[in-house]
């Protein structure tokens, strides 16, 4: 009886005993770690989607920056705001710091930035894309929104800020966009929504002179987005596009192509599978988060057709920015359990090839060496850093 009953333990606990947990992922190297100043009594706002952070042809390392002077009582308008652009070498020494001209109403915590997004070209020269809306603010003189288009020389030296006009003639809309991408054209194609919130998706292109192109949106109902948008070699356009049928109420998402003048080349429909998307030779790759479906956490590829070509798994819960890094990703990858994340780099069959300590992190990029450089922030918001990953 005592050796069937030891056997019996051996079966149901062997298992348990031979599994092993999986290796944890070797560390990067730390090769560039700068603190990013804010300007005398203010603070920084990390508040606001990803898109402040960009790497030019030859390594060098922008940053939109936006800070304040807070009030006393923390409520009222902040005593002043600041949005800057700095600009680093590839070895963090500082090349300039330029504050914008920017015109926005203020409200607690600095200007009323819906978004602000970054982009640098080969030329050494930068643009940035600011949205904001005002109606926070209960001044009838601020209430108003405003999108401007900024251009910034090699030198730092602000070439010009031209308007945005709006959309749609939508009473009290405004642009709230999270994806920036260069084109081959000196160009910029922003994507995102257009409305009074919640919003159409939208995708814009601007010229070399900040004038708008052209636009593809608003779209028929809300609340819609864009999810992903890349720019191809030939200058066409594939993005991710969440909208919503005017008819049926109901949400569908679509693999759209434009023409590099933005006539669109179709469109296909596909199952929804998450909400960070990146564009690599042949295939979208998507994130998908554990509260998005009733499986565990994937890494999806879909084909421009919305054929899904494959899934692996993914062992993060969610994930907040997800950005092409040669044949793999890299991404923010986060616990579901707890506001840390972590700097990840991986393959699309979701092999993590090193992982960061865990930290806050708002945005990453990709150097032209392949290195990973990310915006990293104090536990309390209020400091933050350039921090730059090699692998080990």
């Amino acid at each position: 009886m005592r050796l069937s009953t030891a056997f019996l333990l051996v079966l149901l606990c062997g298992p348990a005993v031979a599994q092993t947990p999986p290796p944890t992922p070797p560390t990067p190297r730390v090769t560039l770690d700068i603190a990013l100043p804010p300007p005398p009594d203010h603070r920084l706002s990390g508040l606001g989607p990803p898109g402040r952070l960009a790497v030019g042809a030859d390594g060098s390392l922008y940053v939109a920056s936006s800070s304040f002077q807070p009030s006393p009582d923390g409520v009222l308008p902040a005593r002043s705001a600041h949005i800057e652009l700095l600009a680093y070498t590839r070895d963090g020494a500082q090349k300039y710091r330029t504050k914008l001209p920017v015109q926005a109403g203020v409200g607690p915590n600095g200007f009323n930035a819906e978004s602000l997004g970054l982009v640098a070209f080969p030329s050494g020269e930068a643009a940035m894309f600011l949205s904001s809306s005002n109606t926070r603010v209960a001044l009838p003189q601020d209430d108003r929104s405003l999108t401007t288009l900024f251009r910034v020389d090699a030198s730092g030296k602000v070439q010009s800020a031209a308007s945005v006009l709006p959309a749609a003639n939508t009473t009290g809309a405004f642009y709230r966009t999270r994806v920036y991408v260069p084109t081959a054209d000196n160009g910029m194609l922003v994507g995102g929504g257009y409305g009074p919130d919640p919003f159409n998706w939208w995708i814009g292109k601007f010229d070399a002179g900040g004038q708008r192109a052209w636009q593809a949106g608003p779209g028929p109902a809300y609340p819609e987005d864009v999810y992903g948008l890349a720019a191809k070699p030939d200058g066409s356009v594939s993005a991710i596009i969440q909208e919503v049928g005017q008819a049926s109420g109901l949400s569908q998402w679509f693999v759209a192509r434009f023409g590099a003048d933005g006539t669109p080349q179709g469109r296909a429909p596909f199952n929804t599978l998450g909400t960070s998307f990146v564009l690599l030779p042949g295939f979208w790759v998507s994130a998908v988060d554990a509260f998005q479906t009733a499986n565990a956490p994937a890494l999806v590829r879909l084909d421009e057709q919305g054929k899904v070509l494959g899934s692996a798994p993914w062992p993060f819960d969610q994930t907040r920015r997800l950005i092409a890094d040669g044949d793999g990703v890299a991404a923010v990858a986060c616990a579901a359990a707890g506001p840390l994340c972590f700097v990840v780099r991986a393959g699309v069959d979701g092999k993590i090839r090193w992982q960061s300590p865990p930290g806050s992190f708002t945005d990453i990029a990709r150097t032209p060496d392949g290195q990973i450089v990310a915006v990293s922030w104090s536990a309390d918001m209020l400091s933050a850093s350039l921090v730059r990953y090699a692998n080990p």
